[in-house]
């Protein structure tokens, strides 16, 4: 036994704290790494060599020649590039695309059209043929197969040119061979497998190919392309390219992602640069992938949108007159009002107002008693909100109380008073009711001035039905406010 090293209890309570002081720290240094925010999902495409030779398609001898591993490479170079930043998350499409009812089930149409429609064809039934291979291609596209399973749905094109071809429709092969090539640029045949006919056909084909296809789109359109990002989920996508050009050749590299709300792929961020290289071509593909990480809008970086208000608060002057009276001109009421909103939804609000007014003589002093009046407001509104504040349409019930409410055209009673000896009871008219009750209807904004506090301006009339219908002398008033608010959050 080693006298130095502790046994029993002790020398398990020390295995223990050694043991936790290496652990904490591990763990806690694991803990702080882990990012607090979504990562983003991006899809790499596998790259595609469109430098195809039309005097090199057909092959002698006994092996096919090998493809060039040039665009492996590069898709390896893409993904290590873009898995340093931990805020992405990469992937191949395979990996993020749904699948059908199992792991097996991707292509399983697609396949089985393909192995009818080449039964068909070798049986020359090529009107038959031909539907059971264009409803493949379209299974296959629905799944996606041109950038999971390019030979797959390559094949379907092929057999589908060679049936249009032996049916006559020459024109329609030429369509097909040539997206053979799109879907599978690198694709060599075996010379003398096929009729001369045919081979010619897909010669012709490619020549026309590598002089005229549009070869931007990594799925042959935006819209395409933008249906693809959906299914799998994915914010940008990431697609290089070869093609030919004066005498050489260049690398294309495209990074694709939403533009606008309607969310559509557009490209945000690209790089064309000749082809010299292997180790050149990775050297500047991880460069124009890192330029793009350096100026692309990662989670971390997308300041948060802020909180806006759900309580507004306000004070206002008002003033208000009614559009139908009876008097012989209008007569005018002026106060102030109180105004709370509570934001139920981004769009909807509640909202209650308090209004105290006081009464103005008319042109022709027929409102002999000026009376004090209070109206309360409750409902819902419609708003509109900004970082310039929020336009509302506010409906609501309106309950409207007067203190008194005389009128008379009689001189003495405007120049003694009701109360006076010299004016008749008879020559004064008092409304039979105190209170009003109606629907009122508010058009107004809160104009941000600075920071939580906002102007307040606002307009609206209110129909009375209450006690006395909309026939009442006294309806329909008209009020304007305008204010100063606070919004809290």
């Amino acid at each position: 036994m080693n006298p130095e090293r502790p046994t029993g209890p002790w020398s398990f309570v020390m295995l223990t704290a050694v043991v936790s002081g290496l652990v904490v720290p591990v763990f806690a240094q694991t803990v702080e790494q882990t990012p607090s925010f979504p990562r983003r999902q991006v899809v790499v495409l596998p790259v595609r060599d469109f430098r195809v030779d039309p005097d090199a398609l057909f092959w002698t001898g006994e092996k096919a020649p090998a493809p060039e591993g040039l665009g492996h490479e590069l898709v390896e170079s893409a993904l290590t590039v873009l898995a340093r930043e931990p805020e992405l998350a990469i992937h191949r499409p395979p990996e993020v695309l749904p699948r059908g009812n199992g792991d097996g089930d991707r292509g399983i149409v697609a396949r089985g059209f393909l192995h009818l429609g080449i039964e068909l064809y070798r049986n020359i039934r090529l009107r038959n043929a031909i539907d059971a291979l264009e409803k493949g291609i379209e299974a296959a596209r629905s799944e996606y197969l041109d950038v999971v399973d390019p030979k797959l749905l390559s094949d379907l094109y092929l057999y589908l040119g060679l049936s249009y071809l032996e049916e006559g429709s020459s024109a329609l092969a030429h369509v097909a061979f040539k997206n053979l090539f799109f879907v599978r640029p690198g694709r060599v045949f075996l010379k003398g497998y096929f009729p001369v006919q045919a081979e010619q056909a897909i010669r012709a084909a490619a020549v026309d190919f590598v002089r005229t296809f549009p070869k931007d789109w990594p799925l042959g359109s935006a819209a395409r392309t933008s249906r693809f990002a959906r299914s799998a989920g994915a914010r940008q996508v990431v697609y290089v390219y070869l093609v030919r050009w004066e005498g050489g050749s260049r690398v294309a590299v495209k990074v694709m992602g939403p533009s606008g709300r309607d969310g559509a792929i557009a490209e945000e961020f690209g790089d064309e640069f000749p082809l010299k290289t292997g180790d050149d071509a990775r050297e500047r593909l991880s460069r124009t992938l890192s330029a793009w990480l350096a100026c692309t809008d990662l989670p971390s970086r997308v300041e948060p949108e802020s909180e806006r208000p759900d309580f507004y608060m306000d004070t206002s002057g008002a003033y208000s007159l009614f559009l139908k009276y009876p008097t012989r001109n209008v007569f005018h009421n002026a106060g102030f009002g109180v105004g709370l909103s509570y934001q139920i939804l981004e769009n909807l609000d509640f909202f209650t107002r308090l209004n105290l007014f006081t009464s103005f003589p008319d042109k022709f002093n027929d409102l002999v008693s000026g009376y004090t009046a209070f109206r309360a407001i409750l409902g819902v509104g419609h708003t509109l909100r900004g970082d310039w504040g929020r336009m509302f349409v506010h409906t609501g019930l309106d309950f409207h109380y007067l203190s008194d409410f005389a009128s008379s055209t009689d001189p003495n009673c405007k120049l003694f008073g009701v109360d006076s000896g010299f004016c008749a009871a008879s020559e004064v008219k008092h409304l039979p009711y105190r209170f009003l009750g109606g629907i009122s209807v508010t058009l107004g904004a809160n104009v941000t001035i600075s920071g939580p506090i906002y102007l307040l301006i606002q307009a609206g009339v209110t129909a009375y039905f209450f006690p006395a219908g909309l026939e009442a002398p006294l309806n329909y008033p008209l009020t304007a406010e305008i204010g100063l608010g606070y919004a809290f959050d």
